[in-house]
């Protein structure tokens, strides 16, 4: 009898918001090739001699602002109920789990143990609307690698990005239009969307990695199914990290520059992250409310992610079930 797995992967989380585990986060995080493929001989002493030393005390006070009273980050929370909903979805005699490309629980944890139950076959599941080689890319990399030395090899599926997928852009639409209309209902206007996605240096995009292009197609299919005029919604690109140039036009400075522009009731979505964290409820809705108001804005409405809004996990099964055809 064939046994089959779905192992759900997100980017990662540190396993407490304290200096320590930042820095046991960031340290696998930024050691992969994929995420800073900046040459080793420079990186490697410059992430271990600079930025392990001083960035860890930073990033833990900003995880400290967003932590769950439950002791929990909200990514793993929001994953954990987008996994729990899979689960109850799909025959009980399919497996799913949850595993974090950096951090706990560990993917390579989770494919030692799915090895070690015999799966026979094993759907990998990246909850990346959109491809990346440092996201999508290096949990491919990451799943070979921790098969490689294991004696049984199951048949493997590694499902593709679904950033035009039907179910993920009504899903974003649903929960957009809710927050829209609460918006309209309560300042009577409908606030300038910016659809803010995580940047990437522009060298990864002219070197091939199709990211830009998919962030480009969601963010203009979900306009299109709001309805929103070309003058009422804007792509932008939040996150930037080092000094080379990344994906333009960048969150921050648009948010600083929207008041002067006269627009003073911006709404934020972040259609790249189906569950909220550090990126999202911290860079966004607390650093870019403030910039926003700071510059002249008037209202800053922050749009949650996905998370578990009934509308995404029903589009999530639907995907998950699809890419199971055949083994079911």
């Amino acid at each position: 009898m064939n046994t089959t797995a779905v192992l759900l992967t997100q980017m990662g989380t540190p396993d407490a918001p304290t200096v320590p585990a930042v820095r046991h986060y960031l340290r696998e995080f930024l050691s992969d090739p994929n995420v800073v493929d900046a040459p080793r001989w420079f990186w490697l002493p410059l992430l271990h001699g600079v930025i392990l030393r001083t960035r860890p005390p930073r990033s833990a006070a900003l995880y400290r602002q967003i932590w769950r009273a439950d002791g929990t980050s909200p990514l793993l929370h929001h994953s954990r109920l987008q996994t729990r909903a899979v689960t109850e979805a799909l025959p009980a005699e399919i497996t799913t789990t949850l595993a974090m490309r950096y951090g706990n629980p560990s993917l390579h944890a989770a494919i030692r143990e799915l090895v070690r139950m015999r799966m026979d076959r094993l759907l990998v599941f990246p909850l990346y609307p959109q491809y990346s080689a440092s996201t999508t890319g290096s949990t491919v990399t990451a799943t070979l690698h921790a098969l490689e030395s294991q004696r049984f090899q199951p048949t493997l599926r590694f499902a593709p990005p679904f950033y035009d997928h039907p179910a993920y852009i009504r899903s974003l639409k649903n929960i957009v239009q809710e927050h829209l209309t609460r918006c309209q209902q309560e300042i009577q206007e409908t606030p300038f969307l910016l659809i803010s996605f995580h940047g990437l240096p522009q060298r990864h995009v002219d070197t091939g990695d199709p990211y830009a292009a998919q962030c480009t197609e969601t963010a203009h299919l979900l306009a299109r199914e709001l309805g929103l005029p070309a003058t009422g919604w804007r792509l932008v690109y939040q996150s930037r990290f080092g000094r080379e140039p990344w994906l333009e036009p960048a969150t921050a400075t648009v948010l600083k520059n929207l008041p002067g522009e006269g627009i003073r009731s911006v709404a934020v979505v972040c259609p790249g992250f189906v569950a909220d964290c550090l990126e999202t409820l911290e860079e966004i809705d607390k650093q870019g409310r403030e910039m926003f108001l700071h510059a002249g804005g008037t209202h800053f409405h922050y749009i949650p992610c996905l998370n578990d809004h009934p509308s995404w996990l029903a589009a999530l099964t639907a995907m998950v079930r699809n890419e199971l055809a055949g083994w079911m």
